[in-house]
């Protein structure tokens, strides 16, 4: 029986175009320099934006008939809801820390 690891597969779950593992990803940007968080949250959204967008075309293949792939668009429903959770999570992220410096006593 040959089985096959679940972590490369992981890895792609909220960036299917590319095949970097996030924590890396996120620390650098690709000439070495920190990655700035408008950049992260743009690239959340984008992501969000893309599994959506996948989701959303899976369903009509399906409907439509055109494919009986019932786990590839469960899989793409749930890729949609972790890219959409983490998008909102970082909007809730900075939404809190304006509130906090707004609160700030000069």
């Amino acid at each position: 029986m040959n089985l096959t690891p679940l972590s490369s597969d992981l890895v792609n779950i909220l960036s299917p175009t590319e095949a970097t593992p996030l924590s890396s990803k996120y620390i650098l940007d690709t000439d070495g320099s920190p990655d700035s968080f408008a950049n992260i949250l743009s690239e959340a959204f984008t992501t969000a934006g893309l599994a959506d967008k996948a989701d959303k075309a899976s369903a009509l293949e399906l409907l439509v008939g055109n494919s009986d792939d019932l786990s590839g668009l469960l899989l793409d429903a749930q890729k949609a809801e972790l890219s959409l959770n983490l998008a909102l999570q970082l909007r809730n992220k900075v939404i809190d820390a304006y509130n906090e410096i707004m609160r700030m006593q000069v």
